[in-house]
């Protein structure tokens, strides 16, 4: 049983006030908070080549907006659906 299974396993004893404050522990602790960052950055940094590239599209109308909100929203959900399924397994 690798580290995080176990601490997912103990975690699932927690109560839901418990978990919580393991959670706000964990997103609060320099490791993860520096996780963050690195991921940002990088996020960052692929947005600004794609800007040098032209790889970007100009929003003329607020039905253009409203598109890559749609878009964007999308792609979040996905990214989110990948996240959980990594995290059980």
């Amino acid at each position: 049983m690798t580290a995080v299974e176990k601490i997912k396993a103990e975690a699932s004893k927690l109560n839901p006030d418990e978990q919580y404050d393991l959670f706000r522990w964990w997103i609060e602790s320099d490791g993860f908070k520096q996780k963050q960052l690195i991921a940002l950055r990088k996020d960052v940094a692929a947005g600004i080549e794609d800007l040098e590239n032209g790889n970007y599209t100009q929003i003329r109308s607020e039905s253009d907006a409203m598109q890559l909100r749609e878009e964007i929203g999308r792609r979040g959900r996905e990214r989110l659906v990948e996240i959980r399924k990594k995290a059980q397994e």
